[in-house]
């Protein structure tokens, strides 16, 4: 039972800490932060196994997720930080060539550049203008403009503005907010199911409305 309060009581204080640091996906992490994952992960994994150990090692991870607190602020606010902690893009195709030095400095071999590329849908180097290791470690990619996929302004054809759409409907419950912020009702909703053969919300798993006023109905596996 020591053990189980230990382990959620971690839990729960490594939860409020991480809450403060915003929310990153791990992609997003720079080797201070995953400095810090680290360090504080082994703290409470001392605390829950070691029931010698106090809850005074707290101030531990306090500390450690304060120091990334004001690394990441500092990395916001100046440039020489950020490079420092961040490191910045790296281009290593330019204008079509294969920068080598640039591939050395990334510590990638041709093999895991190919295989980068092939990631991006890129099979023929040809193909390539610029290419790019990001900060967080994935590849960007510009094709050749004889190579990029026609888009409609290319063609100049109109379109029609294309917004998010909003959950009406989740797990059998309606979401009145949605529906009040597209000025719709209840009512409406249920009228518009009633034409698509649906009587029962509670069948519902989920419904969105598209900005054109369509709406996409999912209903439960029964």
């Amino acid at each position: 039972m020591s053990m189980l309060k230990r382990t959620l009581g971690s839990f729960l204080f490594a939860l409020a800490l991480f809450r403060l640091t915003g929310h990153k996906s791990l992609s997003q992490l720079n080797y201070f932060d995953f400095f810090a994952v680290g360090m504080v992960g082994n703290l409470f994994s001392s605390y829950i196994t070691d029931p010698k150990l106090g809850p005074e090692i707290f101030l531990a991870p306090v500390a450690i997720i304060t120091a990334d607190l004001l690394a990441s602020r500092a990395a916001i606010r100046s440039r020489t930080a950020r490079l420092l902690l961040e490191g910045k893009p790296v281009i290593f195709i330019k204008n079509g060539k294969m920068l080598e030095e640039n591939i050395s400095k990334m510590h990638y071999n041709v093999a895991e550049v190919l295989a980068a590329l092939r990631g991006q849908g890129i099979y023929n180097l040809s193909d390539v203008e610029f290419a790019v290791l990001e900060i967080d470690g994935t590849i960007s990619v510009l094709k050749k403009s004889q190579c990029r996929a026609l888009t409609p302004r290319d063609l100049n054809i109109p379109t029609q503005y294309e917004g998010l759409s909003s959950i009406v409907v989740s797990d059998g419950e309606i979401l009145a907010e949605n529906l009040q912020k597209n000025n719709l009702s209840q009512d409406w909703l249920v009228n518009k199911l009633n034409e698509l053969g649906i009587n029962d919300i509670s069948r519902i798993f989920l419904a969105s409305l598209a900005t054109d006023g369509s709406l996409y109905v999912d209903l439960k596996d029964s």
